[in-house]
């Protein structure tokens, strides 16, 4: 290497520099360049050497004397992360809740209707043998009202507790919820609802009327059975 001249881009070298002046390559043996803590026009910041005029690199240490703050430079680069941040998801989440909706009197008197229908049709067509077998006999009657109790209380817990909706309420689109947090309800509160029922149909000549006027009074619309059980009927 000339000690006069930059071997790298040929400019002349100062009296006792260590790195060219123009294009900041060693002059004597390289030497690790720290990195610049601070930028003055004037001096170097690393050694404190006085800056040539238009030198952009220091004559006796190499660190650059050209502002170098371009990759700190970053507010633009800091935005996103604070875009991402943005309450919109806890809004988005609390949404749901927002729409609750309970289901009232006559949406849940149309599905009782029709659960009822189809509980009369399979048990007369599981009594049936057994009516034409005691046919005009009191204990074929009492026979055939624990049959069909048996398979109300066995249609309304089964698919209660297995889907949260019967029949009835598959076709008008209403399901049974647990009222802390709108998740599927048990057998055990199925078999709840299921049997509160009798108390709820109450008095028996308006069928349900108890349970109407207990759905009417309750914010969230509840029977006895869903008052017990904790449970709610929305929209599926």
């Amino acid at each position: 290497m000339d000690e006069d001249k930059c071997a790298q881009c040929g400019t002349p070298a100062a009296p006792g520099a260590k790195f060219c002046e123009s294009c900041g390559a060693p002059l004597a043996a390289a030497t690790q360049p720290a990195e610049v803590k601070h930028v003055d026009e004037d001096k170097c910041a690393q050694c404190g050497t006085p800056a040539a005029p238009g030198a952009k690199f220091c004559e006796s240490c190499g660190a650059p004397l050209v502002a170098v703050t371009q990759p700190v430079q970053g507010p633009a680069a800091a935005q996103p992360a604070s875009a991402y941040t943005a309450p919109r998801a806890q809004a988005a989440y609390s949404a749901p809740g927002a729409q609750v909706q309970y289901q009232g009197v006559a949406i849940r008197f149309v599905a009782i209707l029709i659960d009822v229908i189809i509980v009369g049709i399979i048990s007369t067509i599981l009594a049936l043998p057994l009516m034409l077998y005691v046919l005009n006999s009191t204990t074929g009657t009492y026979a055939t009202a624990v049959i069909e109790a048996i398979i109300s209380l066995l249609y309304f817990i089964l698919l209660l507790g297995h889907y949260g909706q019967t029949a009835g309420m598959m076709l008008v689109q209403i399901k049974v919820v647990k009222e802390a947090d709108y998740s599927a309800i048990s057998y055990g509160e199925a078999a709840i609802r299921t049997i509160l029922l009798v108390i709820d149909g109450i008095p028996y000549v308006i069928p349900y009327l108890l349970g109407a006027i207990l759905i009417w009074t309750s914010d969230k619309k509840q029977r006895l059975g869903d008052r017990v059980a904790h449970t709610v009927v929305l929209k599926a």
